[in-house]
């Protein structure tokens, strides 16, 4: 989609949907508060319905939310300061806001790469990643009853699978930041 090209509902929705947890854990770490948290979220999701077509379509949708987000949260906050006790100021509220959206995006990039790093796996690893961690999250003790395999043989595999997997996870962030 080019830059200038005028943002639809469909996009919206698209966009919405990709970042709506990720954007609610932004406010409720803001608001420790789940129901004052939620309160903030509606108007959040409301005030960015309203001026999405200020959004430029292919720039960072997550930051955009993110900063309109953190504005509605200040603005809770003075709404709020009727009440006796003041815990955090405007500045610690930009400090919280600006390492949550960086480790968001830190860990977005680690998703991507495990992903990656996933797909290299043996199909058999692949396997005994998906069955362990999947859907079912079954115990190791149940999936080597399971597959008829010794408990310790089984803990190892999947020791060194993870071993494996952090080692690429960390090695594609690295390249990814070189290049």
């Amino acid at each position: 989609m080019e830059r200038n090209e005028q943002p639809r509902h469909e996009d919206f929705v698209r966009l919405w949907s990709a970042h709506r947890s990720q954007l609610y854990s932004f406010v409720f770490s803001l608001i420790p508060n789940h129901a004052e948290a939620e309160d903030v979220f509606q108007r959040v999701s409301i005030v960015l319905w309203n001026k999405f077509s200020q959004f430029q379509l292919g720039t960072d949708f997550w930051r955009w939310s993110a900063r309109v987000a953190q504005y509605e949260v200040q603005d809770y906050r003075k709404r709020k300061t009727r009440e006796r006790l003041k815990f955090w100021s405007d500045e610690v509220i930009d400090a919280i806001a600006a390492a949550h959206v960086e480790y968001s995006e830190l860990l977005q990039h680690q998703q991507q790469a495990l992903g990656r790093c996933l797909e290299k796996l043996s199909p058999r690893d692949r396997e005994l990643v998906a069955l362990r961690y999947g859907e079912d999250q079954v115990t190791t003790k149940s999936l080597a009853d399971r597959l008829g395999r010794p408990l310790m043989t089984l803990y190892k595999a999947l020791s060194r699978i993870r071993r494996n997997l952090y080692e690429c996870v960390q090695r594609t962030i690295a390249r990814e930041q070189r290049g």
